[in-house]
């Protein structure tokens, strides 16, 4: 996502950094705090190019610092990232002798520690004396997805900054900004609102055919030519590899039945599958409303139970039954 959204997905966050800035009440250590994917990261770059920017609006995207901040070449600015999903003793001390160092450029020092969840106890220990004592024109950034993770002492010694949920337009709108096309970046905004996860859904490599599965299921039903859990036998195998998958193929299942139950209420604007109307059409003028209700609560349901001890082939063939009954 470019730097210039960042005031569009997150604009309470920006809003509350640019008036610490232009008050002077800056803090020496923030946690970004949010859902994975809500570009906490990304504003943390954008946060550095605050301090460090020499143009007339900060931050401008055109100066030399802004550049290599984007760019992640700036000598004052500090990025950690678990190893192994951990972050280690070593990488703290490393981070304290750097600092301690004289400038080679004017300007404020910034450290950003992604994922801070993931510390570990020792390296724990060893932030909270820098964060204690930190060094002048000093600022920290931290970012989790888990606060709950993170010991008190370490969100005492900061000041948390709430990042808020994307909303599916904005999800969607990075995804066909990103190349995928437009039906498809729909869908997946609606699975998710993560742009991270997003991407990572759009790129797995069951998707499509998960996704052509639902599809063929609902053809099906609108045109009755054969039956849906003899098709669903003999093209399903891919779902019960893992979990996961049986999620998505439920969740995107889910999307398609309230597609129905959207135009059986004449809520057009709302569908997601705009490509599929011909098909929602036949289904929604087939079955009642209490029906569509009624089958999407099973759906639902089984999705609820996904994770517990059931037989799955038993439960899909009982749910497509009741889908595929006249």
């Amino acid at each position: 996502m470019a730097f210039d959204k960042i005031k569009e997905t997150q604009p309470k966050v920006v809003q509350l950094l640019e008036n610490s800035l232009k008050r002077d009440r800056l803090s020496h250590a923030y946690l970004f705090e949010g859902e994975r994917g809500t570009k906490k990261y990304e504003t943390a770059l954008y946060f550095a190019q605050m301090l460090l920017c020499t143009g007339e609006d900060i931050p401008c995207q055109k100066c030399h610092n802004c550049r290599r901040i984007k760019n992640k070449s700036h000598p004052n600015v500090f990025v950690i990232e678990p190893i192994k999903n951990t972050i280690r003793k070593q990488q703290i001390i490393d981070l304290q002798k750097e600092f301690s160092k004289t400038r080679i450029e004017p300007g404020p020092k910034i450290y950003i520690i992604r994922n801070i969840e993931t510390i570990n106890a020792s390296a724990a220990n060893s932030l909270l004396k820098f964060l204690e004592e930190p060094y002048p024109e000093t600022y920290a950034i931290l970012t989790s997805a888990n606060i709950n993770r993170l010991l008190p002492t370490i969100i005492s010694r900061s000041q948390v900054v709430q990042f808020s949920t994307l909303n599916k337009r904005i999800v969607e709108e990075d995804l066909s900004e990103s190349g995928y096309s437009d039906s498809l970046s729909r869908v997946v905004s609606n699975l998710t609102n993560s742009i991270t996860e997003a991407v990572d859904i759009a790129n797995n490599e069951y998707f499509l055919e998960i996704l052509d599965l639902v599809k063929d299921i609902f053809n099906i039903i609108a045109t009755n030519e054969e039956s849906i859990i003899i098709y669903f036998e003999e093209n399903s195998s891919i779902i019960y590899q893992d979990k996961l998958l049986s999620d998505l193929f439920l969740s995107l299942l889910i999307i398609y039945q309230k597609d129905i139950i959207n135009y059986k209420i004449n809520d057009i604007e709302n569908i997601v599958f705009k490509d599929e109307m011909n098909i929602i059409n036949t289904i929604a003028m087939e079955k009642t409303k209490n029906r569509l209700i009624e089958e999407l609560e099973k759906m639902l349901g089984l999705k609820s139970r996904l994770n517990s001890y059931i037989n799955e082939r038993l439960a899909y063939d009982n749910l497509l039954l009741g889908l595929e009954r006249r």
